[in-house]
């Protein structure tokens, strides 16, 4: 049987976290960078403020191993209620927490659009 088996064992009292998700959107015509593409604003495409709950596992394992050697210092695997609204470009911050995870890939469990699991990552900050 084909079970995916983190997000067939996700609970509502499991989804613990709460998360806030971004994404890039034009700005308008007010104003241009210095290669003359309009700028961006950063948008909480689930409204001003709000924020969603979700199951946030950190990796761990083999699986920190080879994030290290990637570069990346922090990675997570998120379950959460569907909403095309989370993309690849998006930018996924922990409540309380100023630097943003970025996503690396969604799956549509099943493709029944009651399930995300999105793979987020942050990289090793410079020293």
């Amino acid at each position: 049987m084909g079970v995916c088996p983190m997000a067939s064992r996700t609970t509502a009292g499991e989804m613990r976290t709460r998360v806030m998700i971004f994404d890039h959107r034009p700005a308008g015509s007010e104003g241009l960078d210095e290669n003359g593409f309009p700028l961006a604003d950063k948008v909480n495409v689930l409204g001003d403020g709000r924020t969603v709950h979700c199951k946030w596992v950190n990796a761990h394992g083999g699986e920190v191993y080879e994030a290290r050697q990637a570069g990346v210092s922090e990675s997570a695997t998120l379950t959460m209620r569907y909403t095309p609204l989370v993309t690849t470009t998006s930018e996924i911050y922990r409540e309380g927490d100023r630097r943003p995870y970025e996503v690396i890939s969604i799956n549509d469990v099943l493709d029944r659009h009651v399930w995300l699991e999105i793979k987020v990552q942050r990289k090793a900050a410079n020293t």
